[in-house]
């Protein structure tokens, strides 16, 4: 059994760490709560590792067979012994004697000395606790240069983690994102190249106002909004109610016999006054037949009644999930595809950050899918968005796809963003009747156009919010009724 003190190595790692990194740690829950985890799940892992790489399992079941025999035995052999010690020895570089041994256990062959078995049995005893002993030794020392091992390696992922959220988190917090929800242990490393496009991205978004404030404003899709419902809600009420309280001598309600002589009537009282009256006065006390005046008075006790009214119920709707469509077609080539990108990342983030499910489409003529799991970290992100087909444009089998994808239970109510430059032909009427259909779940569908082409040629979208950003104005467009205007512009010039 290990003897190990885990709890002290563990404390013992992450003081270290605190001391090089302790303002990133102390300054954020979230990457407090995975440092431990890690930890945590560090000394399972090393008490598992520790037991299942133990290299003296078979010295210890040999050395507890021989524990169990004894020179006495009839097919006790010496030789057996010492050779057994010696390779243990060896195996180990321990010095070892076999001279003395020889010479200790030599009476073992002749049983029927008894002075020289004693010494033999002794010698034995002597032999197995010395054996014990560097066994002790030898698997402490194992121990410790297991454990130096896999903490070298459990600090070395650490201080790289660290390492990464630090240069990170500028750029985090610069958006406004969490560095902890990100960068966990878990997710896969982050090469170079992830960081400096992570970096690139980041900067864009802090830099260029519009893009900010687009991204913001996409962010906030679908706030939580109120709703009323009424509901029958029982409620307690306490009322005082009077009731008569005997103990109480408040006011006179009759007469009675009795012996209370504060409370005697005066014409039983006056008996006392002659001598020969007053023998009546005490007959009539001694059998509680004096007349008196009965009092008594009232008190307020609480009583619970329960009764039903009608109540108004405030209600919210919980932020719903987030279906990301991104255009990755030869037109988006540079900027635009760069702020699409961007936005994403920054979209993505506040999902996982608000614990909405999010699924990511990136599309051209075909489309590729990413879905935002609690497992997945920046780097699988990354990796996804830095891909780019560079062909032509096509939304319809991105929007098909996230209709298949609203089917399903966990993306009910979903918010659809499709980022694109929208150079592309009209949608076919099975996207248009499908969004129709998913808007009545309470679905919604909303774009926003990177360049201005768009405005000079208006695509019969039906989206329920468009907007517009210029990269090279940082302008923003909300399109209101626009579809409308369109449409009744054509009808004039028809």
């Amino acid at each position: 059994m290990s003897s190990v003190d885990f709890e002290s190595v563990v404390s013992g790692a992450e003081f270290e760490l605190r001391q090089k990194h302790g303002k990133l740690i102390d300054g954020n829950d979230s990457i407090q709560g995975q440092l431990d985890n890690s930890l945590g799940e560090w000394k399972g892992a090393a008490k598992s590792s520790l037991a299942d790489d133990y290299p003296y399992t078979d010295v210890e079941a040999e050395l507890s067979k021989w524990s169990l025999t004894s020179p006495s035995v009839e097919d006790y052999k010496a030789e057996r012994i010492i050779r057994s010690f010696e390779k243990f020895c060896r195996d180990n570089n321990q010095s070892f004697d076999r001279g003395f041994w020889e010479k200790k256990l030599s009476a073992s062959t002749d049983l029927a000395n008894s002075k020289a078995l004693k010494e033999a049995e002794t010698a034995h005893k002597l032999l197995l606790q010395q054996w014990q002993k560097l066994l002790n030794k030898a698997t402490s020392n194992w121990e410790l240069s297991k454990l130096a091992e896999l903490r070298k390696e459990l600090m070395k992922k650490l201080e790289e983690w660290l390492k990464l959220l630090e240069s990170l988190t500028d750029s985090l917090e610069s958006l406004g994102l969490d560095p902890g929800i990100w960068l966990d242990l878990s997710s896969g490393s982050l090469d170079d190249r992830d960081i400096e496009e992570f970096r690139r991205w980041a900067e864009f978004l802090a830099k260029d106002s519009g893009a900010r404030r687009i991204a913001e404003l996409l962010g906030k899709m679908r706030q939580i909004s109120s709703s009323e419902r009424i509901e029958r809600v029982k409620h307690s009420i306490t009322t005082q109610v009077p009731v008569v309280d005997i103990s109480s001598k408040e006011e006179i309600v009759g007469i009675r016999l009795g012996k209370d002589i504060e409370h005697a009537l005066p014409s039983e009282l006056a008996l006392l006054s002659d001598p020969e009256s007053s023998i009546l006065f005490d007959l009539k006390y001694l059998e509680s037949r004096l007349l008196c005046f009965e009092m008594q008075g009232e008190t307020l006790e609480s009583t619970e009644e329960e009764i039903e009214r009608e109540q108004a119920i405030e209600e919210q709707d919980k932020l719903g999930p987030m279906i990301l469509c991104v255009d990755t077609s030869g037109s988006m080539h540079g900027i635009p595809e760069a702020i699409a990108k961007a936005m994403a990342l920054f979209l993505s983030s506040k999902a996982k950050e608000q614990n909405r499910p999010c699924y990511l489409i990136n599309f051209s003529t075909g489309i590729s899918t990413f879905e935002l799991t609690g497992s997945e970290g920046l780097g699988s992100l990354m990796r996804f968005l830095s891909q780019s087909f560079h062909g032509g444009t096509d939304v319809a089998p991105a929007l098909r796809h996230a209709l298949e994808v609203m089917e399903k239970e966990d993306y009910q109510k979903s918010d659809v963003l499709v980022l694109s430059d929208f150079i592309m032909g009209r949608l076919p009427s099975d996207v248009l009747s499908g969004i129709e259909k998913q808007r009545k779940a309470d679905n919604r569908f909303n774009s926003l156009v990177i360049g201005n082409e768009f405005l000079s040629d208006h695509m019969d979208t039906y989206f329920d919010r468009e907007w517009v950003y210029n990269p090279h104005t940082s302008l923003i467009h909300e399109l209101v009724n626009f579809r409308e205007s369109v449409l009744d512009n054509n009808k004039q010039v028809a």
